[in-house]
Parts: structure tokens; C-alpha cells; sequence
């Protein structure tokens, strides 16, 4: 978590990626900010991974999602790509 308001929620990528500089697995950096987390709010069977029957909002990066670098290259709502870096 960010402990929003202090850390803004949009800065949530930013701080899974300090998790993995200070050791943490990619994969379990991830995990926390998708699937786990939808876990612990219970809407795990809804959100959180990439399966037939879930909620697909998916965004797409040209980089590990993690690395500071990286930038939204489509945004994909509902299965309808809704932002695509020109």
C-alpha cells in the first residue's frame, strides 16, 4: 500500500519497485499490487489476475512494469483499447 493520502496512490508501481530494490521477488512485487490485494478486499474472483470470466482492464507496458522508465504503451477497458501511445 502507499499510505494514501501522504503517498499518493498513483506512486503504488513506485513503491512495489523499492520493495523489489530492497529484496523483494518481482513476482511477489507484483502480486501484492494485483492479485493479493484483490484478495484481501474479496474481490479476488473479480480482479487481481488475467482469466477467462474476469474484469479486463489490463494496461500495457514497453518495459517491466516495475522499472521507473517504463511507460503505458495501451490501456485495454473491458477488453476495448481505450489509450494507445500514438
Amino acid at each position: 500500500m502507499t499510505d494514501h493520502p501522504v503517498i499518493p496512490l498513483q506512486h503504488l508501481i513506485m513503491c512495489a519497485a523499492y520493495a523489489v530494490k530492497d529484496g523483494m521477488r518481482e513476482e511477489d512485487a507484483l502480486r501484492a499490487i494485483t492479485i493479493n490485494a484483490a484478495e484481501i478486499i474479496g474481490v479476488g474472483d473479480r480482479l487481481g489476475s488475467i482469466e477467462k470470466g474476469k474484469d479486463a482492464d489490463i494496461v500495457i507496458f514497453d518495459k517491466n512494469p516495475l522499472d521507473i522508465m517504463s511507460k503505458s504503451q495501451y490501456v485495454l477497458i473491458n477488453g476495448k483499447v481505450i489509450y494507445k501511445r500514438a
